[in-house]
């Protein structure tokens, strides 16, 4: 039905931008229409009579042939693969790759332009009473708009590994690998209609609209393809597979990913520069250990006794798990630059923010257990960006200790039936929260929004993952 609409600059003439009342930020005069696309162009004869702006002839300059879609389809895309294996000797293998790969953008990202004006305007009631609920007057105010890359190319990962593989005795295995990938074209979004800082603090009094670069329009979010990522890591993993009743596997991760997009919501704080945004990733984790196992207890097992049918056939299994903590950035909530955004943006760093309390310990000094040092971080001044880097510091480490014990008992025939008690977190150790929060969903482009100046700031209040246990029975027949 050509129900979509965005903002695209190429299309907005400023001689006939909207005019702003500087005091209420009302729209007062000009084109309210000014820089609003749709795609194709014009409406087509099913949405007559069912998208109000298709009978509205003023819409129909605001087709300028653009696709259906409005962003480019890529039909091809180059992906060649290159690998080789070398045998050294029967027990020893290297191996290299690499590869180019892309990846779709999701339908329902596109979807969002159909929240836009014309199609839709958004319309907000405050204070308004049940038998006039807009008010006393009707004005119109500046819309925010949503937009996205016209070129949108398709997010590119670029692929590099090189393993070496030995054959141990024992029926051990082992490899060792380096994986490389660098990311290109990565979604992100930010404010196009972003004020220059400072800009609020040189205008008191002066609605913020006002003073946008593209008048008539509040946000202006733009979800662009513009971020890059870089990975390195090395990969090593041992390997038992299950043989006489024992079989176990180790594997440990040590990496780092590097980003400025780490996700398609990451919102730049700084529309104008992403050089503040490139850090460590949201989802590096430095390190990662993992053990699994599976044994066999050989009490009773070659006996065919009644003790083997009650004690016998039990086997033990789990899983260990280690991980370095998420990255954390500590944000502001306020717009201290000027820049008219509700972005979070970042403190200024005044020290070493790595210098924790010694007498730090769960549960002992709970008045001192600072998990980083509180006093590196203060406010920037008055119309600036903080220069505190992203994702700087680490919430605690996190580990998983899980067992299974489990008996199958033949019944006959293709009947079975398995007794199984499993534990998880059977040491009963706590894992730590983030310090001033303990939700990971309290995150704001990948960070912990805390304030400094609380008195809570830096401190790890709280604890998870208490110990579970379940039994079950099952029956296969």
């Amino acid at each position: 039905l050509n129900n979509l609409a965005m903002f695209d600059p190429a299309f907005y003439n400023p001689a006939t931008a909207a005019v702003i009342d500087p005091r209420t930020g009302a729209i007062i005069g000009g084109d309210r229409l000014n820089g609003i696309v749709l795609p194709g162009d014009g409406f087509p004869s099913e949405a007559q009579g069912k998208i109000e702006a298709a009978g509205n002839p003023d819409y129909q300059r605001l087709f300028h042939g653009l696709p259906r879609g409005f962003s480019e389809t890529h039909y091809t895309t180059f992906e060649p693969r290159l690998g080789m294996a070398y045998q050294i000797n029967p027990k020893t293998v290297v191996r290299l790759g690499g590869g180019i790969f892309h990846t779709r953008v999701l339908l329902n990202d596109s979807t969002l332009l159909g929240g836009n004006p014309p199609i839709q305007f958004k319309v907000g009631v405050t204070n308004g009473v049940v038998d006039q609920p807009a008010g006393t007057q009707r004005q119109n105010f500046a819309f925010p708009m949503t937009m996205q890359d016209l070129e949108f190319k398709h997010p590119t990962a670029y692929d590099w590994s090189a393993s070496f593989q030995r054959e141990l005795p024992f029926d051990v295995a082992v490899d060792v690998t380096y994986v490389g990938r660098m990311g290109l074209h990565l979604q992100r979004e930010r404010n196009i209609n972003q004020l220059q800082p400072g800009t609020l603090q040189a205008n008191p009094g002066v609605n913020v609209n006002a003073l946008r670069p593209y008048t008539g329009f509040g946000v202006i979010r733009l979800s662009e393809n513009a971020g890059r990522s870089i990975y390195h890591g090395l990969q090593i993993g041992l390997e038992r597979r299950f043989r006489g009743g024992l079989g176990f596997g180790a594997a440990y991760t040590f990496s780092k990913l590097r980003d400025n997009a780490s996700g398609k919501r990451a919102i730049l704080f700084n529309a104008y520069d992403d050089s503040g945004y490139w850090g460590i990733s949201d989802n590096d984790r430095t390190h990662v250990i993992n053990f699994h196992y599976l044994y066999e207890l050989p009490f009773w097992r070659n006996q065919d006794t009644v003790l083997k049918k009650i004690l016998g056939g039990w086997q033990v299994s789990g899983v260990t798990f280690f991980q370095s903590g998420r990255p954390l950035t500590v944000w502001r909530g306020d717009d201290i630059a000027g820049v008219g955004e509700t972005t979070p943006q970042p403190w200024n760093l005044v020290g070493d923010p790595h210098v924790a309390d010694p007498q730090f310990s769960q549960g002992v000094n709970k008045d001192r257990n600072f998990w980083f040092n509180p006093a590196a971080f203060a406010a920037p001044a008055a119309g600036t960006f903080g220069n505190a880097g992203r994702n700087i510091l680490r919430a605690p480490w996190f580990s998983s200790w899980d067992i299974a014990v489990f008996k199958n008992v033949a019944l006959g025939g293709k009947r079975r039936l398995q007794l199984r008690a499993e534990f998880f977190n059977f040491p009963n150790h706590p894992n730590l929260g983030d310090p001033n929060s303990g939700n990971p969903t309290d995150a704001v482009n990948g960070g912990v929004s805390i304030d400094p100046r609380s008195a809570s700031f830096g401190r790890v209040l709280t604890k998870t993952s208490e110990r579970n246990v379940q039994l079950g029975v099952k029956f296969s027949f």
